[in-house]
């Protein structure tokens, strides 16, 4: 008999090794598709699943696209109640300087003239003026080395671990002139990866869904000081009514970068069929000037309806043959358990959920140490995840989508007697 069970595991080893070597070759056949730029990344927001990367762990400069982290900080500060829209910002004759420096991008702030927080934050995402962001990291009169500490503490919440992180516009050090670091080199500058940014931009959707109302303004008034204005025009080419806006998804948001180290780049979100998705371009090649960021974003964006299929795990179903679980300690020993709610997955065109590999993941309040479902439970209690496992179907925070399954039934421990009488069993069964 034990020589049968042996026979029976290897067999089934095999089997699973050459399904697994199927599944990897089809993985690999998709990533031969290219985006003409450093890294590039397309994720779907409500998932984090990543549709497609590349080089997207690799860290990169990210020029202006730091502005996001830096109102994500003052958005925390707002709802912390340490500033508010209308707290006024004093310009410093440094600030004022920089915003009338016509190598950089921005309004002009005069020097001793209050701003308000909405103010500053609007020219920042809009117009993209490094001056304005520069401004705002000192409302709380941080210095540019107190407030880089904040904005690295908010992408430790982001989840991002190895961002560099030197000023609050996306500057060089030394670009900021007197404002700058001491003891760090003049040409230091931002960094992060494809990946973080898209953690990034994830987060701020999600924890401030407000800011989209200001990343799809195209045009807007900036009053510069009592009788003097002036006009805001979006950096962002892809907003509806703009000159790359695509046809199918409808675009607000986010922020474009540029720096000769991170070349022109840009993160952008947009819905389309009801699924908002997250772009991100780093550092696009080409000779079509500003446009090849957007270009290469709609690229992006073109890979998701034409060579994927966003497929449903529909409520109440069996999900790759997982129906049930073990409950050793239960009343009853197994439990049926179904999808507990509809989760949606990007796949490539002619793949099917079945063709992916799983793993079940018992909730930690319920796994016993021998990783098996714990009594009791309830019915349409979620007693355990089905990650659905592929290389190249993965999400932002390294892991993959998972169904969450609830149990079908109610399942009461077994008593202390029934419960020793069964270890007695297995025990002698075992031998």
């Amino acid at each position: 008999m034990k020589k049968l069970k042996n026979f029976v595991i290897g067999f089934l080893l095999v089997i699973l090794t050459f399904n697994v070597g199927i599944v990897g070759l089809s993985g690999s056949a998709k990533a031969a598709t290219t985006i003409n730029a450093s890294a590039a990344m397309v994720v779907d927001a409500k998932t984090g699943q990543v549709i497609y990367q590349q080089n997207g762990s690799k860290r990169l400069p990210i020029a202006s696209i730091t502005k996001l982290l830096t109102v994500a900080v003052i958005e925390n500060e707002i709802k912390q109640g340490k500033l508010s829209w209308n707290t006024k910002v004093k310009i410093s004759k440094p600030v004022a300087k920089l915003s009338t420096n016509s190598d950089y991008s921005g309004v002009p702030l005069d020097k001793g003239h209050s701003y308000t927080v909405k103010q500053l934050v609007h020219a920042t995402l809009i117009k993209s003026a490094d001056a304005a962001a520069i401004a705002l990291s000192t409302t709380n009169g941080d210095t540019t080395a107190s407030f880089n500490k904040k904005m690295q503490t908010m992408a430790h919440k982001m989840d991002i671990k190895d961002a560099k992180i030197y000023n609050a516009a996306g500057l060089t050090n030394g670009e900021i002139g007197s404002l700058k670091l001491k003891n760090v080199s003049k040409n230091a500058e931002n960094e992060m990866s494809a990946n973080d940014i898209a953690k990034m931009s994830d987060y701020i959707i999600k924890k401030y869904p407000s800011v989209l109302n200001i990343t799809k303004i195209t045009k807007e008034t900036f009053k510069t000081d009592s009788t003097t204005s002036t006009v805001m025009e979006t950096l962002n080419e892809m907003l509806p009514g703009q000159s790359t806006a695509p046809t199918k998804v409808v675009m607000d948001g986010l922020k474009t970068g540029t720096s000769d180290a991170a070349g022109k780049s840009f993160v952008g979100t947009g819905t389309y069929q009801g699924n908002r998705f997250i772009t991100v371009v780093l550092h696009a090649n080409g000779t079509n000037g500003s446009d090849t960021r957007f270009s290469e974003t709609v690229q992006l964006l073109s890979m998701i309806y034409t060579d994927y299929t966003q497929v449903t795990v529909a409520k109440g179903s069996t999900v790759n043959g997982v129906s049930s679980l073990s409950i050793p300690n239960g009343k009853a020993r197994t439990v049926q358990i179904r999808a507990a709610k509809d989760t949606k997955i990007w796949l490539p065109n002619g793949t099917n959920v079945t063709d992916l590999n799983h793993a079940v993941i018992i909730k930690k309040a319920l796994r016993a140490k021998n990783d098996t479902l714990n009594a009791p439970v309830k019915q349409g209690q979620v007693v355990a995840n089905v990650a659905l496992k592929r290389s190249d179907i993965t999400t932002i925070n390294g892991g993959y989508i998972e169904v969450p399954m609830a149990a079908q039934s109610n399942v009461q421990k077994a008593n202390l007697f029934v419960r020793m009488a069964r270890s007695v069993a297995g025990f002698f069964g075992s031998n």
